[in-house]
């Protein structure tokens, strides 16, 4: 893919990109509350969302799981949004197979892009990530623009800039890579050496990332305050004089939300918002009362809960 095309392709990643949590009734999908969360960001313009993936509790669903969300939710952000809201789904897959079919699902259903995390587990190599990635780029009905995903605390292997090289040399869909662990100086090299877009993955690295030449942020905490985040890229990307203050205003609330593992600490407080239900899917438990109490003040804190 020429450096222009490639360029292209990326800008679909730009901006801020919430990863949705999965709501759960029942032990099935509650999908009328993805309507209400595509709803709620549309609203508060979010560039983007993502669907499954680590956030969204992907290792649990099933294959008909894993289409019928992100079916619902490319239907929603149509419906809802004004400004054709993206909407990608994250795959985190062990099995290269299964990895490929979830994403042919996704690009059926209308999804905008995907974000591909190395295998879990298996700790890969170079040519393992590669085989991974082209095998779900082959299998997939039409050309769709794909970010890696590096989560090296989640899947136990760093996608190092080497191997970040050797990917987007080969396969030409992946545009962009999207940086979870807080290494500022990746965003600057990966953007002037392999010309690919970077996006962070670490809430606490917006500032540093998109300083540093990121075009967005794959976040968590916009599921809270969707329009603050946006905001903050918004005064980075511009050079705004209220930028420092945005993003200092942030942080109370991004730390809180590092009380537990993600998903348990946003689910736990849009559950307090009555946005969506708290359930989870086993192995994942729920705040101890210590970590909800520290949630609850945040949210008070941030002006979301009237305190009791």
């Amino acid at each position: 893919m020429e450096t222009d095309a490639r360029t292209s392709a990326a800008s679909v990643f730009a901006g801020s990109i919430v990863a949705l949590p999965t709501p759960f009734r029942d032990g099935g999908l509650d999908l009328s509350s993805v309507d209400r969360l595509a709803a709620f960001h549309a609203k508060f313009e979010t560039d983007g969302i993502l669907v499954g993936g680590t956030a969204g509790e992907g290792w649990s669903l099933n294959l008909d799981e894993s289409a019928q969300i992100v079916a619902r939710a490319t239907e929603a952000a149509a419906k809802r949004s004004k400004f054709a809201m993206r909407v990608f789904m994250g795959i985190a897959e062990i099995d290269s197979r299964r990895a490929a079919r979830i994403a042919e699902q996704a690009v059926h259903a209308g999804a905008d892009g995907l974000f591909v995390s190395a295998p879990p587990h298996v700790r890969v190599s170079h040519d393992g990530l590669l085989r991974h990635v082209a095998e779900i780029a082959e299998r997939l009905p039409r050309s769709i623009p794909m970010a890696l995903l590096n989560e090296p605390m989640r899947t136990g292997a760093d996608i190092t800039p080497d191997m970040t090289h050797l990917v987007v040399s080969e396969v030409p869909d992946v545009v962009a890579h999207c940086e979870g662990i807080g290494y500022p100086g990746r965003s600057r090299w990966l953007a002037a050496e392999l010309d690919v877009a970077v996006l962070t993955a670490d809430d606490r690295m917006i500032g540093p990332f998109l300083r540093g030449g990121a075009i967005g942020a794959l976040n968590e905490v916009g599921n809270l305050v969707p329009g603050e985040v946006r905001a903050l890229i918004t005064a980075i990307q511009t050079q705004a004089s209220d930028a420092d203050r945005r993003e200092r205003a942030l942080a109370p609330l991004i730390d809180v939300l590092r009380v537990a593992p993600t998903p348990i600490a946003v689910k736990s407080a849009l559950a307090a918002l009555e946005a969506i239900g708290p359930e989870l899917r086993p192995p994942l438990a729920g705040l101890n009362l210590k970590a909800r109490a520290e949630l609850q003040h945040a949210l008070e804190v941030a002006r979301m809960l009237v305190p009791a």
